[in-house]
């Protein structure tokens, strides 16, 4: 909007100010020269003030006017409250601006002004919040001043707009520009309703607009109006975040030589014109031909007009080409916003806004994960513009481009070079560092950083956090004393800081750990009663809860737990809460408040499917224990058939083996031959008696029964049915015949199973099942291509440890054992707590006798031959393989011990019983001892247990040649 009556003010000042008030009283004669001195000082104050406000001095202008109003008793004089109205409107002080202004509308309702007084006191209104008020105003403006409509029409459309009324503006907007677009309101007009058209979603609407306001300003004599619209539009459409239609609009701007051809054309046409035209023409020419070569000295003068478009491209491309999120955006965007950001980098030196070019560019290349380059920017902004005000920003995302790209050592070292940059913010580089040293549990440099910033600057925001910090170094480092002192300190010093719940937890596990726990038991529940609602409460809760558990008062136990629950607030506390409390409640019968418990955890995670289903599986059980079998199978049964066909949903399997167990009858009891014998009853004879007839037993449910409920039970809609689906219908159908104790039906189903599948088809359990199940029928392409899926697309899944394994195994089975010991080993490193850690560890042992590295693997099968949680099979299997490996080395005597042991100690394993006879009676024929050899292969031929292993058969060819 353009400034309010600058010229109309001019107007009014000339007029003397005390023409209208009445003659003064006839003074005494000494007075005389007193009053004169008055008169000319206040007309000199006006005079003044009217040129102060022509410089836009506003303030000092309301200065000279006090003076004035004091001198004239503060009497209503027209030229004052014109002036001071329009200087309080120019400082946005609405409130006295309108004072001011009602005051001038009440004295002087026809005064010369009174027009753009009106105008002024509407748009006041409207800054003032008093739309009403303001509209009210400006459309009786356009009543009694039919050529004040389409500015008056314009500021109530956009008033309108600004209400979210925009039919009702976009109304006024066409009766503004009825008449065509002529004048700069009509301009104004149809920018405002084009980006109303775009804010609706009304581009075609917009784009016709836009092609009239084109038409207007396509003449020679217009060409720099053109640009500025079409500027205006662009710079409305990117506030407004319509990226694609402000690049429209700036690309149709044209370049500052493009402008200043037409411009000298047009100069040059006028002048030839002029040489021939007379009178009132000759004067039109002149002014036209002045009024242009004013717009081409203006043109020449703007150094930056091509560089200030070629940041606004540079901003939409960036724009346009960066990832919102609605999804991706478009990377050629990108490359585009940087061939526009590097234009006035490169050859507008002088521009103004060339830091935000520079700035753009950074970004640009951070968005294209072009580090390097973003980092050298970084560094050359810092170099060319060290007095911007993005220096301090630019320093941090030095390091930060690093850090996001985890390279943390990479962001600690910028960060430190950055300190040295003008204007870095030391204190919050400082803080950075810090926290990246803390992430790379580099303690020690962490507390040695966040010391300095708190001697540094002691005032510090940071202060909260870095005294913690420095705790917490101390907590991870296990120095119970240093951390205790450091947590003491912390609350002392900030006894009211956010940690402090927290710091006094951590004291209070620090004597629990140490075994004092009657002291943690009451530093925690103090906590509970002073910050009930604090943020770490649901931890506090939980280790009350431990304490009580430790102490068998299961009662106390289950009541923290369950407030744990209740006061969570993050997934760690909340799951090891949840898990607790499910044990205890189970254990103690409480079925009830475990259904009550999943159902309010349900209710707040049905959004997420594995942790909905996870719930309704606790459910499920809760019903079975209270014998609600019918509304557990109903439960179940809904859950599963919605979600069979997503692949990716792991718990869909937990819930179909919680089905089948209550879908698979009971195994019944043999019932007795005949009923037992009673006493006939008194004076009876027992021939008298009638004979007792057993009722018939209930027909048995067979396979084909429970089958058939089954599929019906998990069958979706057809147009649901897929090969996920599909597969895990036969998954049930094979759990049920290993629930109903027939082995050769699962095995069938499973088989079934393997050969049909198509890894894209099975969820990350199916896909490890599935895996194993291939790899040991020999079937290693269709293996390999379950694990792959599984590692790759499945890589949270709790069963992606099993496909570094099975992986393994394949490259093992092909002799591939370098491949196969990165492969055990990347299980071993990498998926810590690993159901597979055995399976892993022996690969990785028998891996490295294969690569004859025999005291590696030495180390590794009596690691497993000693570990407890590991005795069984893998004891036997890691005794015959140290067996196994003193023979590869010679070194028989001590390998006939180790087999010696594997048979008569660990005879529950038949398949290692078998190797490890057939091994020793090896080892002895190699030392020559042919009797003791034949002796021990004719006992392992004689043991009937044996039958069936392969290991027999070789023993029977051997034995004839000892």
């Amino acid at each position: 909007m353009r400034p309010i009556f600058c010229a109309a003010l001019a107007l009014a000042a000339v007029t003397p100010v005390f023409s209208q008030a009445p003659p003064p009283a006839a003074p005494a004669a000494p007075a005389a020269p007193a009053a004169l001195n008055i008169q000319q000082e206040t007309e000199a104050l006006i005079n003044a003030a009217s040129a102060l406000f022509a410089e836009a001095k506003y303030q000092e202008a309301l200065s000279k006017l006090a003076i004035a109003k004091k001198n004239l008793n503060n009497k209503p004089f027209e030229s004052i409250l014109f002036t001071e109205g329009a200087c309080y409107y120019n400082l946005n002080d609405y409130p006295k601006a309108i004072e001011s202004l009602e005051a001038y509308v009440k004295e002087f309702p026809q005064g010369s002004a009174i027009v753009d007084v009106r105008m002024a006191l509407g748009r006041s209104y409207i800054a003032s919040k008093k739309e009403e008020q303001g509209i009210k105003e400006l459309t009786d403006v356009v009543r009694s001043s039919p050529e004040k409509k389409a500015e008056a029409g314009l500021i109530i459309a956009d008033t309108l707009n600004k209400q979210n009324k925009k039919d009702e503006a976009l109304d006024i907007l066409t009766k503004v520009l009825a008449d065509g677009i002529r004048s700069a309101e009509s301009i104004q007009a149809a920018m405002l309703a084009a980006n109303i058209y775009v804010s609706s979603g009304k581009l075609d609407e917009a784009t016709a607009l836009m092609d009239k306001v084109r038409n207007f300003a396509s003449g020679g004599d217009s060409i720099a109006q053109m640009n500025n619209i079409y500027l205006k539009l662009g710079d409305e459409m990117m506030e407004k975040k319509s990226y694609k239609e402000a690049l429209g609009a700036y690309q149709l701007v044209r370049k500052k030589n493009e402008i200043s051809r037409i411009q000298t054309e047009q100069v040059a046409k006028l002048e030839a014109q002029l040489k021939t035209a007379k009178g009132v023409r000759k004067d039109e020419i002149e002014t036209k031909l002045k009024a242009n070569k004013e717009i081409m000295a203006e043109i020449e003068k703007r150094t930056d007009y091509d560089a200030s478009l070629y940041y606004r491209l540079g901003r939409c491309y960036y724009e346009m080409g960066s990832p919102t999120d609605a999804g991706a955006g478009d990377p050629s965007r990108l490359w585009q916003a940087i061939l526009a950001f590097e234009v006035v980098v490169k050859d507008f030196k002088q521009f103004a806004q060339r830091d935000k070019c520079m700035y753009g560019l950074i970004m640009v290349n951070a968005s294209l994960k072009r580090i390097k380059e973003a980092r050298e920017g970084c560094e050359s902004f810092i170099e060319n513009f060290p007095d911007s005000d993005m220096v301090g920003e630019v320093s941090m995302m030095f390091g930060m481009l690093a850090y996001q790209n985890k390279q943390l050592k990479e962001a600690i070292a910028a960060w430190k070079k950055a300190l040295s940059f003008p204007k870095a913010d030391k204190e919050r580089l400082y803080f950075l560092i810090g926290s990246v040293q803390f992430e790379l549990q580099s303690f020690d440099e962490c507390r040695t950083t966040y010391e300095k910033v708190l001697q540094d600057f002691p005032q510090t925001t940071y202060k909260d956090d870095l005294q913690y910090r420095i705790a917490l170094t101390y907590f991870y480092q296990n120095d119970s004393k240093s951390v205790t002192k450091a947590l003491k300190t912390y609350i002392k010093d900030n006894p009211k800081g956010q940690y402090v719940v927290d710091a006094r937890y951590r004291l209070a596990f620090i004597d629990f750990q140490g075994g004092d726990k009657k002291t943690a038991e009451s530093e925690l529940l103090s906590i509970v009663k002073d910050a009930p609602n604090d943020q770490n409460i649901g931890q506090v809760h939980a280790l009350l809860g431990d304490i009580y558990n430790q102490r068998a008062d299961y009662e106390n136990a289950m009541i923290q737990f369950a407030a744990a629950v209740d006061k969570a607030k993050t997934d760690d506390v909340l799951t090891y809460a949840m898990d607790q409390v499910t044990d205890l409640y189970v254990g103690s019968n409480k079925w009830k408040e475990l259904a009550e418990m999943w159902q309010r955890y349900y209710n707040t995670h049905k959004d997420n499917d594995d942790l909905a289903l996870k719930a309704i599986l606790w459910i499920s059980r809760a019903l079975i224990k209270e014998t609600k079998v019918e509304e557990a199978k109903k439960l179940l049964a809904e859950h599963i058939k919605t979600r069979i066909p997503i692949v990716a949903n792991q718990q869909v399997e937990g819930l179909i083996q919680q089905l089948v167990s209550i879908s698979a009858p009971k195994r019944r009891r043999v019932a007795a031959a005949s009923a037992p014998a009673t006493p006939p009853a008194d004076g009876a004879k027992a021939a008298d008696k009638a004979p007792v007839v057993a009722a018939a037993p209930a027909p048995e449910v067979t396979f084909e029964d429970v089958e058939k409920q089954l599929e019906t039970l998990l069958s979706p809609p057809q147009a649901a049915m897929n090969g996920t689906a599909q597969m895990r219908i036969l998954f049930a159908k094979a759990w049920l015949a290993k629930t109903m104790k027939l082995p050769e039906k699962a095995e069938k189903f499973l088989t079934i199973i393997v050969e049909v599948a198509k890894p894209d088809d099975l969820s990350p359990m199916l896909l490890s099942i599935v895996g194993d199940a291939a790899r040991k029928k020999g079937d290693l392409e269709k293996a390999n291509g379950c694990y792959v899926r599984l590692r790759d697309f499945f890589k949270t899944s709790e069963f992606s440890d099993g496909a570094p394994v099975g992986l393994a195994e394949i490259a093992f089975e092909k002799g591939e054992n370098d491949k196969a010991l990165e492969l055990f080993r990347d299980a071993l490193n990498n998926y810590p707590g690993s159901s597979h850690v055995l399976d892993a560890t022996q690969g990785e042992a028998k891996t490295l006798v294969k690569l004859k590295k025999y005291d590696e693997a030495k180390k590794i099968f009596e690691t497993i031959s000693n570990t407890k949680e590991w005795r069984g099979h893998a004891t036997a299997n890691a005794l015959r393989m140290l067996g196994e490996i003193e023979a590869l080395q010679g070194k028989h005597e001590a390998a006939i011990a180790y087999f010696q042991r594997v048979f008569i100690a660990h005879q529950k394993w038949k398949d290692e019983m078998a190797k490890a006879y057939l091994l020793c009676g090896k080892s002895f024929k190699a030392l020559g001892k042919s009797e003791e050899a034949r002796k021990t292969i004719q006992e392992m031929i004689e043991r009937k247990d044996l039958e069936g292993q392969p290991e027999k058969k070789e023993a029977e060819k051997l034995l004839p040649t000892l």
